[in-house]
């Protein structure tokens, strides 16, 4: 048999196969022999002037949401298009492109991935496909993370979770670094970087569009309980502590909808309220399982908290790695 023909039945007959390519990621450098389905479009939200939000099709990837399960932006001003994360494939690249086809004729001009996590970079081919000498950002971290083995093990999970639907997907870095402090103009559109230290990862950075009082914030903050393995709980009060006196009206998160400091302020308390709680629960020898009863019983959790995706299944895991972190302020 081909190989053509054996990755085309192997798909149909839904064989988990983890690469899809020659059962590893796809570079650059290689031929593209087969390509997974097209996402569908999903119409942006223009969140201000110049700044609009692509809402997720769904809180986890799934093949029924090919893998679309954050909220990838833009800015589009007279000079240009700035692009803030990509999306987990080859295809929601394509998708987006087309969004920002139906509001501008202008080019893209900048990618922006906030961090290394792989449904914010995964897209950046389509972009190089369509405009090559595309530039592509990312803090230093983000690229030194993936070049670690990120790269292969976030479009392994995207093949996993979406059965093989992002099959065509090439892993494309980013080419140029911020490192945050960064301003720079577009079209008459100012922009600010920020990175804040370790946040969700220690790649975070977050694109302020100061032109618009608006701020892209990565997964720095989210309405959605997922992956804090990567993070501090400490960094993230503390960045959300700075965000919260900043001069901005709107923040656009990659999980969740837009809102103002509300979403700041309830991003905090979340860390705050189980970061706290363990400290005190592990200086009373609680172990983890003890733990979760009681910090779920906080006012912030049963009123707020409890209504984000993964509240069920993931507050534990956040449990477990707030001990590590309490543990390692003990001991440092």
């Amino acid at each position: 048999m081909k190989r053509r023909d054996f990755f085309k039945s192997a798909l149909a007959a839904g064989v988990g196969l983890v690469g899809a390519s020659a059962l590893r990621p796809v570079y650059a450098s290689d031929m593209m022999e087969f390509k997974g389905p097209e996402v569908p479009d999903v119409d942006p939200v223009k969140v201000a002037e110049h700044c609009y939000s692509i809402p997720a099709m769904g809180p986890h990837p799934t093949p029924d949401n090919f893998g679309m399960f954050s909220n990838p932006g833009f800015v589009v001003t007279e000079k240009g298009v700035v692009v803030v994360d990509t999306g987990s494939s080859l295809q929601i690249g394509e998708m987006i492109l087309r969004q920002i086809k139906k509001i501008t004729d202008q080019p893209v001009v900048k990618v922006i991935n906030t961090h290394f996590h792989g449904d914010h970079w995964l897209g950046n081919h389509a972009f190089v496909n369509a405009y090559p000498n595309v530039e592509i950002y990312s803090h230093q971290k983000c690229i030194d993370n993936l070049k670690s083995g990120q790269d292969k093990f976030w479009f392994d999970f995207m093949q996993q979770n979406t059965n093989n639907k992002i099959t065509g997907t090439v892993i494309t870095l980013p080419n140029k670094t911020f490192a945050g402090g960064e301003t720079f103009e577009v079209g008459g559109v100012k922009f600010k970087i920020h990175h804040f230290g370790k946040v969700h990862t220690d790649s975070d950075i977050s694109v302020e569009v100061s032109t618009d009082k608006v701020m892209y914030m990565g997964d720095m903050v989210m309405r959605r309980i997922a992956n804090m393995e990567d993070g501090s709980f400490r960094g993230s009060i503390d960045a959300l502590s700075q965000v919260a006196e900043m001069d901005i009206d709107t923040f656009i998160p990659m999980h969740g909808t837009p809102d103002d400091v509300k979403l700041i302020n309830e991003g905090r308390e979340f860390m705050e309220t189980i970061y706290t709680n363990v400290e005190e629960l592990y200086d009373e020898g609680l172990s983890d399982f003890e733990m979760k009863p009681k910090i779920m019983e906080k006012p912030f959790m049963k009123d707020v908290a409890s209504q984000w995706p993964g509240y069920e299944d993931t507050l534990g895991k956040f449990i477990v790695v707030a001990i590590k972190e309490v543990e390692q302020a003990m001991f440092a």
